[in-house]
């Protein structure tokens, strides 16, 4: 329920009811209209002294008892407004059957989940009673239950979710990130380098000034005194919520009003290089249009954007939106996330995880604890949003909680509130997430290609073994993916002039502090290696050029059936192999897994890569370069000989001599 617009609709039944009741006393009747009042112009204190004045006088007067407890429910007093409508319920059952929805949503942001299904699941039963059964059962009244029963359904699956959940919540633990961010001032969406030592956030001094985005840094777990980011990006007008792609290079921001903005606000992004801001503009394409767009979050990868807006076609409210970046550069037409995920409320400041599976966002439509809550979303195995999942009371609060951001190693948190014991206005929180919560973990690696005899960078285009799209490097030879941790890339290369490139590369589980780096290293087709010149002695003949070759190395390692463990034998096999390459130089490292034939194919073709991972970890461990390492695992072997013999990794080395 939307607090903020209830006392209107609620008091509009109220009105008849209580001059009905109230006739009998005409100073409860004064107290009864005074709290209508004073309840319109939201002073919630003053409505409360008068409500219970008329309930002093006129104990039977329900209205009054329910105005005392819709008082209670928006000053965040959640148990003293369930007592008092609890009251009601027993006193008179037949007063309101709306007032068995409003019991139902103060349990749930009480935590008591089970008991709010119960009351929530009455109100759908008692609709099959007529309304005349009920002392509020005019068209006012029916309004209200229909907007209640479009949620109720949503709302039960939200409890449903909450007690599956709720054993998660334990041992959060939430922290004020202290006076070197917050202030006096509203301070608000968190976002964090990879290494979690830059914090870029939004701050508003007051009413009365324009937003801005600040930075701070961090020493030693110690944020020292935020300051505003250069004049690039901050203007005379609202700037907010920046957001930046795992490669640190690029940023997405919000601008408002500003020469070049087309609606209110519109999504700008912005080069970095560093920590130096460098070009900024307006963004490419159809997110922007003559209506609200802002708070863009982006995909780990830089492909596809989220972001908050009021423009047609949505649910109502501020919706959130999605888009997709296209070959060219631009961004593709936005698709709403649908009923799911957005309500004819406010839903905002989405925040998608690594893995792209966990959509964070903000909302006052779904089933909440206070004023704005942040709420959590999965994709299921057919691509599907799940039914948003309320975060829990130690993250969400009676007041509002807005602007997720999820680390780069996916375990902890940031948002803002406004919740007591703050610096004051909304300060920026950190919290340790529990388990269940965590991404699926995701290596940010960079690559990059260089020629192998120069070591000059390379300007090429990779494709990859799978379906994932070709990229193009960037002048530099650099392109940035985000893989899945403990899992393989194959890399495809075919640039002029160099040697063919095809080769599979292992991913560990990482930080993501710093990238993984992997040079790629193509050989040149000419490989003439010509020492430095030097002055021929006189009377002598100056020696030609040496011509360098690449030789290959290659040993072949036996495994027991149905194991990825190296037999004694077969270890010091490849231990003598391994000594005869220290000194010469290494270009490509080939490893090939394979199993036999007995069993599913799903589980010789991990049998073969764990065989052709144990040789990998061998080879790093005996200083190999890492970059140089590829490796697969080809599942079954065909090829006549026994078993035995295809229980095997084949190992090949190049090097240049």
């Amino acid at each position: 329920m939307q607090l903020k617009q209830l006392p209107l609709v609620i008091l509009l039944c109220f009105s008849a009811i209580g001059m009905a009741l109230a006739q009998h006393n005409p100073l409860a009747t004064e107290y009864y209209q005074a709290g209508e009042s004073a309840l319109l112009q939201k002073d919630y204190k003053k409505a409360l002294r008068r409500f219970q004045q008329a309930v002093e006088l006129q104990p039977e007067l329900m209205a009054a008892e329910r105005g005392i407890g819709l008082c209670y429910e928006m000053l965040k007093e959640y148990p003293a407004a369930l007592t008092h409508y609890l009251k009601i319920v027993e006193t008179a059952p037949k007063f309101s059957r709306a007032l068995y929805y409003q019991i139902g949503e103060i349990y749930f942001k009480l935590g008591l989940y089970n008991k709010a299904i119960a009351y929530f699941d009455q109100f759908r039963r008692m609709q099959l009673m007529e309304d005349i059964s009920f002392t509020v059962n005019g068209e006012k009244e029916r309004v209200l239950e229909d907007q209640f029963l479009e949620k109720l359904e949503g709302n039960i699956r939200a409890c449903q979710i909450s007690m599956d959940t709720s054993k998660f919540n334990q041992n959060v633990r939430i922290a004020n990130l202290g006076s070197g961010i917050n202030s006096r001032s509203d301070d608000y969406f968190p976002f964090l380098s990879n290494n979690q030592e830059l914090l870029f956030f939004t701050r508003r001094r007051n009413v009365e000034t324009d937003e801005n985005l600040f930075f701070s840094t961090s020493q030693n777990g110690y944020w020292h005194e935020a300051r505003p980011v250069n004049n690039l990006l901050n203007s005379d007008f609202n700037e907010g919520m920046s957001t930046l792609v795992r490669n640190g290079r690029h940023m997405y921001f919000t601008a408002c009003n500003r020469p070049g903005v087309r609606g209110p606000c519109d999504i700008w992004e912005a080069d970095l290089d560093k920590e130096e801001i460098k070009r900024v503009a307006a963004l490419q394409g159809n997110p922007n249009t003559d209506q609200w767009e802002s708070q863009a979050a982006i995909s780990c990868d830089g492909s596809t954007l989220f972001f908050a807006s009021n423009r047609p076609g949505g649910q109502g409210g501020t919706d959130i939106w999605t888009s997709h970046k296209l070959p060219g550069g631009d961004w593709s037409n936005p698709i709403n996330l649908g009923a799911q995920i957005n309500t004819p409320l406010d839903e905002e400041a989405p925040f998608i995880s690594n893995d792209g599976t966990a959509l964070y966002f903000s909302s006052t439509g779904h089933l909440g604890i206070g004023d704005q809550d942040i709420f959590v979303s999965f994709k299921d195995q057919h691509g599907n949003w799940t039914t948003p999942m309320n975060l829990g009371p130690k993250i969400n609060t009676p007041h509002r909680e807005l602007g997720f951001y999820l680390s780069a190693d996916g375990k902890t948190g940031y948002f803002a509130s406004d919740r007591p014991g703050g610096w004051g206005g909304m300060d920026i929180y950190r919290v340790e997430l529990y388990e269940e919560l965590y991404s699926q973990p995701i290596t940010y690696t960079e690559f990059q290609v260089r020629n192998s005899r120069t070591g000059e960078p390379i300007a090429t285009r990779v494709a990859f073994g799978d379906d994932r799209q070709p990229v193009q490097t960037d002048s530099s030879g650099r392109f940035f993916l985000c893989l899945p941790a403990n899992s393989n890339i194959r890399i495809i290369m075919d640039a002029p002039e160099f040697h063919p490139f095809n080769s599979e590369f292992p991913i560990p589980e990482w930080d993501n502090r710093q990238f993984y780096a992997l040079e790629l290293l193509l050989l040149p087709i000419h490989i003439a290696y010509i020492p430095e010149e030097k002055a021929a002695p006189p009377d002598t003949i100056a020696a030609p050029p040496r011509i360098r070759t690449l030789q290959r190395y290659q040993v072949t390692v036996y495994f027991q059936f149905d194991s990825d463990e190296l037999e004694l034998n077969e270890l010091e096999k490849l231990q003598d192999f391994a000594a005869n390459i220290p000194g010469k130089e290494i270009q490509h490292v080939d490893i090939n897994g394979f199993a036999d034939d007995i069993g599913e194919d799903g589980y010789n073709l991990k049998l073969s890569e764990k065989r052709a991972k144990k040789i990998a970890l061998f080879l790093m461990q005996k200083g190999f370069p890492v970059n140089r390492i590829a490796m697969k695992g080809n599942g079954e072997l065909h090829d006549g000989q026994p078993k035995s013999q295809n229980r095997r990794v084949e190992l090949k080395i190049t090097t240049l001599e």
